[in-house]
Parts: C-alpha cells; structure tokens; sequence
C-alpha cells in the first residue's frame, strides 16, 4: 500500500492540468473508503472523471451507452454486495436518465454515489449546449447533495477529500441510499498541460504518504445509547412476546445471509408459525434430507396466502402478536390479513428509521439491525404453549400446499405457477435469486416451495449448527417496485454478491431495458447468470385484476396488456447472448440443469399465454380455496382434548377406486420410442380415489403407464 501512496504523490503532482488533480483526488478517495467499483457514461464533460477512474490502479469500471441502465445496474450491485457503486455522467439529461434508478436506491436503501459533471457556472442559464441546472437535481431522493466549485489551485484541495468523505458517509449512514456530488469542470477537459500551483496540496504530505481516507467517521451511537439506558424498552418487548399465546414471526424482506442466519435461528428458537415473505431469503429455502424433522422444529406456513383465500380460514385466523422482521411483504392477502388481527400487538424490527406502516398499526417499532434483535431474544427463554394452534396450521398448510403441487403437476403443459414452483431445484448454496416485479415476484411468492438438496458439505456444516435448512439469496427491486431497469439491476447483482445468479423476469420488463443486454455481454468480474424471461406477450397481472372482466377486450389488450409480437430470440442475436426457447416442463427441467456448469450467460424464454395464464391462476385459487374450506372442516371436528403431540391423526378408509385418464400431450415425450412423425399424442395413467370415513377424498395420482398412443 506504501507503494500506492508513493504513485499517488508522484501522479497528483504530474497532473496535467487543474482538472485532473480534483479527479485523480475524488477516484483515490473512493479506492480508499473501500469504494472501487465504477459505471462509467460516455461524455465529454465528464472525461477527467472517466480517464481518473479508468487508470487507477485498483477500480473495475463498465460502461455503457445508457445512463439509466447504467445506474440500475448500480443499485443492483450495491445491493449484491453492501457497499456503494458510483456512477459517473455528463451534464445535462444524461444526469436526468438517472432518476428512476435513484428512486429505487432512496426507497429501497441502497447505497450510491453519483459524479454528474457540469457545466460551468458562468455557462448556465446563457444558452450553452448541454447545460441545465443540476444543482438539488434529485431532490429528496438523495441523503446528501453538494455542488463543487469548478477546480481552482485558489482552493485547497483537501476540500475535495472531505466533501467525498462526507458524502459516503452520508451514502453508508442509516438510512442508506444516494449521494450527489455535481462536479463542474472547465475547459480543458482532455490531458492539454495547463500550469496550476502546487501549493493547493498544501496540509496533505500525509495523505500522499498513506493509504487511510482523509476524514474517518467514528460511529459510537450502538454503545451510547446502551450505556444511557435506551436499551430498556426492550424489556417490554420481550416481557409481550413471553405472554402471548397466539404468535406469528413474519419474515419481509432480508438482505444478507447473515441476517437471514439470525433470522432462522429466532424462528426455531421461539417456535412460533413462520410466514416467510420470497424475499426474506427462506421462502426457497434447501431442506437436509439427514433432518427429516425441518417441519417439526420450524412451522413455515409457506402457503398461507392461498388458504386465506378462504371465508372460513380468515374468520378464524388471529394472532395476539406479530413480529416482522424486515419491511415489506409481497403478498396482498397476508398484508390483509395482518390488518385484519388489528387490534393486536404489532412489532417493526428493522434497521432504518423510515416509517414501513401502510396500515398504521404498528405498535413497537424496533430500529436495530435483524443480528442485534435476535441476540437479545435469544438470551431468554418462551414457553411454548400453543401447541395446538400450530398444529391446525400444519395441516391448513399442509393440504394447500398438497393441493397446490397437485394442480400444477396434474397440468401437462408448462404454466407460469409451475416456473414458480420448481425453481428452487435450479438453485444452490453458490448462486442466487433476482426476480423482476409485477406477475414474477407474485407468482414466485405464492408457488415457490422448499426442496431437498443433498450437498453433503452443506449437510455437515448445518448439523454442526444444529439448523435444519439451507437458506437461498433472493434479492429484487421492491424499494418503488418498478419493472425499469430490472434486468440491469440482476446484472450488476450478480457482480457485488459473487454468486452463479438466475434472474427471473418478465417479457414486458425483458423489453423495457434491452439496454441491459450491453451490459451484459462485458462479463467484467461476474460469473455466467441464467435469464428466464417468461413471455405472455403482454402484461399478464392485469388479466388477474378485477375490471378485466368488465372491460372491453380491445382497451385492455391496447392500454393495459400491452401485447407485442417482439422477438426475444432475435434481441439477443443482436447483442450476441445464448438464446434457448422452452415449450415444455422437460425441457424447461433441462435449460435450468443444462447451464448451471455452463461458462456462458444464457436467456431462456418460456412461451406463455396471457388467456391461458389467467385461466390456470383461477383454477389454482379455486382449488387451493376448496382445500382450505376441507382442512378447516376437518379440524372442527376434531374431538375436544384430542391427543396431537404425534403431529397427526387417524381416519378409517371407507373405500378406494381408480380410473384411468388419458391426456393429449402437445409434444412427444423425450423418452418415448414412438413414431414421432404422427400429429398427436396421448398418455395414460390412474386416479387414485381415497374416501374417508368422515366424507373427505382424497386423490393421488399415480404412475403412468408405459404406453404411449399416438393418432
């Protein structure tokens, strides 16, 4: 590092110019808080800042011709990998195209840090090319904002070294989010030598000879505010959470594998029901076939969302106490439901101080971070005296889910919710989730499922730590939960957090950043990422919302779907990325398999249909809610006093019967020896039919015969 320090001197004083001493300083400093990643917009005006990052010997930069993919693809690697990306533009609208990008950092508390160059501050309002007022130009949306004077050798340059650290402070203080510097620059803006006085450097000999930022940021609130006593209202909370009968953790969205660590150790250290939002890092999570007792110790209630689709489930339904770990929770019926149990006690931990309370009723908000809250519980014991209630639980969920993963599989053709709902097999402890907005995140919320992984590194390591689940990395654009720039944002994630990722994204955001695709083919310190695009040619989520029905089809397929006839094969022709269509679950099974050893980025588009998509999520809901109703049923006729510390209960069989079914098959199957030059196909199998002594059925369908027919 002394030897950096010693280039450092030697280069600020070689600078050619005013100009490249001020930019040489902000891009050492950054490097020196730990901040070296840089995306990097083509411009004139900003050329010192570009050629200053460009050359230092410790940055990784990427370019691309499209400010706000640029800056998406920012946020999505700050979020990869906790710490600040900084953006570097020209002047004028390329500072503009910025904002949505910005938006999302400031809701979702992602660091940034912006470098817009300027014009000059004798060339604004005078008709210049390229020049309007920056100055405030994000707003409220920025932590920090600071306009630097043009370089002058009349102004000590330390000025500019506490101004960055300043900055990035702010950018790395709670609440996270952006920061932005605007820097003017005069011409000359290229290496043209113009003289400038040394004595600007005055005061930084010791700067020059280290390696330490200029200002540190010593934060001691944590230890002070422990020593004052404002540690004491958690005596309250602990004291609710102990007396409380009916308790639900609810788990939003979490951001870092240790976090979400912490998180399931609350969950199996409280034995309460777990609602674990897609985001939160344990929705999709790796069950240890060596622990087969995961269900036992931990009560994920994963499809809580589809029994609240029952009348009779929401009546009876009610918790006395709600912890939320995380903000924000995806599903609309869960969000519902928590409002519904209002008046009850409700506890926010999270650790920004932002009001996350739609509802208003949250009556505990606790500002630490998820490690800090759990430590403190887990320094106590629970009773755990609601056996019962979680037991209705297990078999509420037990059957929604039974009933939901019949559905699906029972469909022969590749549906959206079956995407959802297989694609934990495509992931492992070393990749990572992204999954777009709208239809995908909801989709994914209400199908994903668990899966068992049989990873023995893995196995040992969770033994030891007497955990029963591997938890998967879900991250995702939810701060203003727009469909822009999702595709850049997967990409700069993959970057930050290191990880093998599969972005999970629809058509419709698939088309609104294309740009994205420049981007990805730089493959600049990121491993092959796997970019399922689910194409219904439209936008699906509004054929599920309730003035669909009452609307002519013509307005809704022009100003709401949006449909298109875009090639999704051809853009990537285009940018020269790996295209694999996919028109079967097989098929499907295989893209994801096939490139999780690939060293190649990959799309692979699932066709869909927008009427059909519509049509299949009507069944699943009408099914799931039919099951809900059944389990409910079942369970209010349950004997008072019934003994349940096995988990289970016993019925007599009244009688069985199976039928045979015979379904087309839109494709040959891969392992039939047919003649596939006939035009259909059919397979057949048996319905098991299972009727109980107290009326229920129940169906199983069992393995198909070997016969294939075709016509």
């Amino acid at each position: 590092m002394l030897d950096d320090a010693n280039e450092t001197s030697y280069s600020l004083q070689d600078q050619a110019n005013i100009n490249a001493v001020w930019a040489s300083l902000i891009v050492e400093e950054c490097s020196r808080l730990g901040i070296v990643y840089f995306c990097v917009a083509p411009g004139s005006r900003s050329s010192p800042l570009a050629i200053a990052a460009s050359t230092h010997p410790l940055t990784t930069c990427i370019s691309c011709f499209d400010e706000r993919s640029l800056a998406f693809h920012a946020v999505g690697y700050s979020k990869g990998s906790h710490k600040p990306a900084v953006i570097i533009t020209s002047s004028g609208t390329a500072v503009s195209n910025l904002l949505p990008a910005v938006v999302e950092a400031s809701q979702d508390f992602v660091p940034l840090l912006l470098l817009t160059a300027d014009r000059p501050p004798e060339l604004l309002d005078a008709g210049a090319n390229q020049a309007i007022n920056q100055v405030n130009h994000f707003g409220s949306f920025v932590r920090f904002t600071f306009s630097l004077p043009a370089p002058t050798d009349n102004i000590p340059a330390r000025m500019v070294l506490t101004t960055i650290d300043s900055a990035v402070h702010w950018a790395t203080s709670l609440p996270f989010g952006p920061v932005h510097i605007n820097c003017p620059f005069r011409e000359p803006l290229d290496d043209s030598s113009d003289n400038w006085m040394l004595s600007c450097l005055k005061g930084l000999n010791i700067w020059m000879s280290g390696a330490e930022p200029f200002t540190k940021y010593i934060q001691l609130q944590n230890y002070l505010a422990c020593k004052a006593g404002a540690c004491v209202p958690m005596a309250e909370v602990l004291e609710i959470i102990k007396g409380t009968d009916t308790g639900l953790l609810l788990l939003g969205a979490i951001h870092t594998e240790d976090e979400i660590w912490a998180a399931l150790l609350l969950a199996k250290h409280l034995n309460w029901p777990v609602v674990a939002d897609i985001l939160s890092g344990l929705r999709l999570r790796k069950l240890l076939p060596s622990l087969p007792e995961i269900e036992e110790n931990v009560l994920f209630v994963d499809h809580l969302d589809h029994a609240l689709l029952s009348e009779g489930v929401r009546g009876w339904i009610h918790f006395d106490v709600i912890v939320q770990i995380g903000s924000r929770i995806t599903s609309k019926r869960v969000s519902q439901m928590v409002e519904d149990c209002f008046p009850c006690t409700y506890i926010l931990v999270d650790n920004h101080p932002c009001r996350h309370d739609p509802s208003h009723f949250v009556t505990h908000r606790v500002q630490c971070s998820i490690r800090q809250f759990v430590d403190s519980l887990m320094q106590s014991q629970f009773s755990h005296r609601s056996n019962k209630w979680c037991f209705y639980l297990r078999v509420l969920n037990t059957m929604v889910a039974w009933d939901i993963s019949f559905q699906i599989n029972a469909e022969y053709s590749i549906t959206e919710p079956h995407v959802a709902h297989v694609i934990t097999g495509a992931l492992s402890a070393e990749s990572a989730l992204f999954v777009g907005n709208s239809m995908i995140i909801r989709d994914a919320d209400m199908y994903g499922r668990s899966c068992k992984t049989h990873a023995q590194s893995i196995a040992h390591m969770m033994l030891d730590s007497e955990l029963p689940c591997l938890s998967i990395r879900v991250a995702g654009n939810r701060g203003a939960s727009g469909i822009d720039g999702l595709l850049s944002t997967a990409i700069g994630f993959a970057v930050g957090c290191n990880k093998q990722v599969l972005c999970l994204v629809g058509d419709v955001s698939m088309l609104h950043d294309t740009n994205g695709l420049a981007i990805l083919t730089q493959r600049v310190s990121r491993k092959p990422m796997r970019i399922l695009v689910i194409n219904n040619h439209g936008g699906a989520i509004f054929s599920l919302l309730p003035f669909a029905d009452k609307t002519d089809p013509q307005i809704l397929d022009r100003y709401f779907y949006t449909s298109h006839t875009i090639s999704i094969q051809k853009l990537c022709e285009a940018h020269s990325v790996r295209h694999l269509p996919v028109k079967t679950k097989v098929e499907l099974q295989e893209a994801l398999l096939k490139f999780e050893h690939e060293k190649t980025d990959c799309v692979i588009e699932v066709e869909s249909c927008i009427g059909a998509n519509s049509t299949f999520h009507s069944t699943l809901r009408k099914s799931a809610q039919q099951a809900a109703d059944h389990a409910l049923s079942i369970l209010s006729r349950l004997p008072v006093g019934v003994s349940i510390s096995d988990g289970l209960f016993l019925y007599k069989i009244h009688k069985m019967n199976f039928s045979l079914y015979r379904i087309q098959l839109c494709a040959p199957p891969t392992s039939s020896s047919a003649d596939h030059h006939h035009n259909e196909f059919h397979r057949e199998g048996y319905i098991l039919s299972v009727y109980l002594e107290d009326g229920s059925v129940g169906l199983h369908l069992l393995k198909s015969t070997k016969k294939i027919w075709w016509m």
